[in-house]
């Protein structure tokens, strides 16, 4: 084991490798600053380019821009509210308000050490947990996938603090956008009012771009000025960085708790990152002592998602070389490079080619490391942009937008969609309807759709009473909904006692 671990790391510190994985992280920062594109786009853009490579140089290549992805979609998501692929989206909710504070390089500097410290987790988790991750994987089935999404809507009452009613409301109406479109498990159109550009539904990167992107164009050419004061920008520079790097080992618990979640949730087939991060930030506001805090520029809420997207890479490993099912999109495309370049995933592999494993292994750490020493130089910098007057700002931020909207599926349709979203983003944020909530119930809804009719398929009506663990989800559910509400009862009691 230790032997092919060291096999695994010198297969990296070759010079072609080390100019690959370099190319890879640059790319991805690149890819990961255009809103809507994302890990996935940057992969398979440049999945054709690993023929005829070896395996440790398409590694690098592939693994290196996914990396690269995730600082790149945070820049965005923390400094700008455009939210560079839909698994950042969380990251916002905290991260801009800091922005607005003009503490956006620390936001910047906790959220790079976070996901360096979650992507390092990640793989250790992933080196010591393949031969038990079977067990797991056959203890869960779709009953217990369909209780996990619903877990997940309890995050609501987090962002609902003004109205329950309006939290409710706007998730309700994320829920009914998401079903808009083809029936996934009967294959029935609905909500399409007979057009067909509706048969394929909603791009959910799309509508996010302009719920929280376009929206906060709208919000500043309203405002006027700029985000941040150029003096205020300037100011938190330098005593912003090393407070976001302490930040990120000051919430040490968040960042561990977050990451072993991230690993847990991402070994788990399609479910994806998205739903990872929003469980994430649900389990750090809940076991925070200051929960309030949260949505307003709460460190924590940058810290948890971001540990908990670095980490969820060495999750989606996990299934992926075990038994060759991918762990989310980005690991088919991985797949994919396997049957180019030859190799098995399963058995074979980690038996035969246990030294490419452990490459992947390192090539998780060593890209987290690199990209992290780019966002932690870079952020004094970055930041900068912030205080850009509104009437440069927006029709950049505008351009990129509509760029990446486009991109998703080369239609104007999308760039359309991007837009009406907007305008909803914007009046949904005037009348304190939480587009955070929208968010997650667009997210989470084909989850609980799919799983909900297989579950009922196989078990029938009483699926939540056939299988112990559903119940011992249910019983975490209720417990996630009360718990707020019994915090908030528990500190005005004591209020009222001490005063």
């Amino acid at each position: 084991m230790l032997q092919a671990s060291l096999e695994g790391l010198l297969l990296i510190f070759s010079v072609s490798s080390l100019t690959f994985m370099f190319l890879g992280i640059a790319f991805g920062l690149l890819i990961g600053f255009l809103p809507g594109l994302g890990g996935i786009v940057a992969m398979a853009l440049l999945l054709p380019f690993t023929f005829g490579m070896s395996p440790p140089e398409a590694f690098a290549l592939l693994i290196g821009a996914h990396t690269g992805t995730i600082f790149g979609s945070s820049i965005t998501s923390i400094l700008f509210n455009v939210p560079g692929a839909s698994k950042s989206v969380v990251v916002c909710f905290d991260g801009f308000p800091m922005t607005q504070r003009g503490e956006g390089v620390r936001a910047l500097a906790a959220g790079a050490t976070a996901s360096l410290l979650g992507g390092i987790i990640g793989a250790l988790v992933l080196t010591v947990s393949l031969p038990l991750m079977k067990m797991v994987m056959l203890a869960l089935a779709p009953p217990e996938y369909f209780m996990m999404a619903i877990w997940g809507l309890t995050i609501i009452a987090i962002f609902s603090e003004g109205s329950v009613l309006k939290g409710l409301v706007a998730a309700g109406f994320g829920l009914a956008i998401a079903f808009i479109g083809m029936d996934p498990v009967t294959g029935t159109a609905r909500y399409t009012f007979g057009i067909s550009e509706l048969v394929d539904g909603f791009d959910i990167p799309v509508a996010i771009m302009g719920l929280f992107a376009i929206s906060q164009m709208i919000k500043l050419y309203v405002k006027g000025g700029s985000i941040v004061e150029r003096d205020q920008s300037l100011a938190n520079s330098k005593s912003g960085l090393i407070e976001g790097i302490k930040d990120a080992f000051r919430h040490w618990r968040t960042v561990l708790q977050a990451s072993f979640l991230g690993v847990f949730i991402g070994a788990l087939p399609g479910v994806g990152a998205s739903v990872a991060s929003i469980a994430a930030y649900g389990a750090a506001v809940q076991t925070s002592k200051t929960p309030e805090r949260f949505g307003k520029g709460a460190v924590e809420g940058v810290i948890a998602p971001e540990a908990t997207n670095a980490s969820s890479e060495g999750g989606h490993l996990i299934p992926t070389l075990a038994f060759g099912i991918p762990g989310s999109e980005v690991a088919v495309i991985l797949l994919a490079a396997f049957v180019m370049l030859g190799i098995q995933p399963g058995r074979e592999m980690l038996e035969y080619n246990l030294p490419l494993v452990f490459n992947l292994v390192w090539l998780i750490v060593l890209t987290n490391v690199f990209s992290t020493g780019f966002g932690l130089m870079m952020s004094p910098y970055l930041v900068r942009m912030t205080a850009l007057p509104g009437n440069f700002l927006i029709p950049i931020i505008l351009a990129v937008c509509v760029s990446g909207a486009y991109a998703m599926n080369k239609s104007m349709l999308d760039v359309v969609v991007a837009m009406v979203f907007g305008i909803i983003g914007y009046y949904m944020d005037k009348y304190n309807y939480s587009r955070a909530d929208m968010v997650i119930g667009m997210v989470l809804a084909l989850m609980i759709e799919r799983y909900m009719q297989i579950s009922l398929t196989l078990y029938g009506s009483k699926f939540l009473l056939e299988r112990p663990l559903t119940l011992v989800f249910a019983v975490l559910i209720i417990l996630s909904v009360i718990y707020p509400f019994a915090r908030r009862i528990m500190a005005k009691r004591k209020a009222v006692l001490g005063g």
